[in-house]
């Protein structure tokens, strides 16, 4: 079922396309963080936006337990294609049709940027994670340096348009924080002043192990 036309979703067509070519190429200054979070799986696995498929056969490496999750009708139809044999959730994260209490791990890569309402993806998360379930992140937000997030703050407008519903202010951390999760470790992989990207492990009903390791400004 696509969920084109939904409140909580908005089809950028012509962006997934352009995605299907070009994420390779993107992988390849994300590839070894994405490796890193996708051998962390275990148990149940919901992959929230698994569009063109890059952590999916990672995580396939670490645990045989794989849900897809993905609203968008050209990645759907590519997964479908690619991975007949996998549960597919064509819904959006803020409304994800599973159980109370379901996954073990919850992945997202590069997601969080462009779900349309971040608070709400992350309820959802937290609510269908078991007690002590995880979810990793690679996730890229607001930096901290306030000189380049006003740069983000002026470039936001123009770079949301011309790239699927992508944000780059969003405070990411705090969200996940917010919305009950329990961060145990963040770290930095790329600095870069446009999209800080966060590599980390939030848990369900558990206390912090690791603080985040701070930007220098």
């Amino acid at each position: 079922m696509s969920s084109t036309g939904d409140s909580d979703f908005r089809a950028h067509p012509a962006f997934s396309r352009f995605y299907l070519i070009a994420g390779s190429l993107l992988n390849r200054l994300v590839g070894p963080a994405r490796q890193v979070q996708s051998t962390m799986a275990q148990g149940l696995t919901l992959i929230a936006g698994a569009g063109s498929g890059l952590d999916v056969d990672l995580v396939l490496k670490a645990t045989r337990d794989v849900v897809l999750l993905e609203p968008d009708p050209t990645f759907i139809a590519h997964l479908h294609a690619r991975y007949p044999n996998l549960p597919l959730l064509a819904t959006p994260a803020e409304r994800i049709q599973a159980s109370d209490n379901t996954y073990d791990t919850i992945l997202s890569s590069l997601v969080l940027c462009s779900v349309q309402n971040l608070n709400a993806a992350l309820k959802e998360f937290h609510r269908v994670l078991k007690p002590g379930g995880q979810f990793l992140f690679l996730e890229h937000g607001r930096h901290p340096a306030q000189w380049a997030s006003q740069i983000q703050t002026i470039l936001d407008p123009v770079w949301t348009r011309l790239n699927g519903g992508c944000h780059l202010t969003r405070d990411v951390l705090d969200a996940i924080t917010a919305n009950g999760l329990t961060i145990q470790h963040a770290d930095y992989v790329s600095t870069n002043p446009v999209a800080p990207l966060l590599a980390g492990q939030a848990t369900k009903g558990a206390n912090p192990r690791q603080i985040l390791r701070e930007i220098p400004h």
